[in-house]
């Protein structure tokens, strides 16, 4: 499903909201194949990642879909949080797509999570 322009703006005024929040570097939604359609950097942040290596974005989107095998058995995934060596990576799925950001290592990801699945309203 193709988002609309008006709900793009109001993914990326939620995603804005996000990076005001304490740690956060990177809010973005993504579609089910990883391309960004809403969200990016804070403006203070120089991005750990170029252009090219956005690929990340389709291994998140791609990690989401091939859990869901689980989902009956275990239940459907609330968040994804993964800790790297520079950052936090945190992805959420929504319905159609799903909501990635990066953090700094000192971040709380897990009220981050609250947070922005409040704001998102997911789950």
């Amino acid at each position: 499903m193709r988002q609309q322009p008006d709900e793009n703006k109001i993914l990326d005024k939620k995603c804005q909201s996000l990076l005001d929040e304490k740690g956060v570097r990177f809010a973005g939604v993504i579609n089910n194949m990883g391309r960004q359609v809403a969200g990016g950097y804070k403006s203070t942040i120089t991005p750990l990642v170029d252009e090219e290596d956005h690929k990340i974005s389709l291994e998140h989107a791609l990690e989401i879909q091939i859990t869901k095998d689980l989902d009956e058995s275990l239940g459907s995934i609330d968040s994804i949080i993964t800790r790297r060596k520079k950052v936090i990576m945190i992805t959420i799925p929504m319905e159609n797509s799903s909501l990635l950001m990066s953090t700094e290592l000192d971040s709380n990801a897990e009220k981050i999570v609250k947070t922005a699945s409040k704001l998102f309203n997911v789950h």
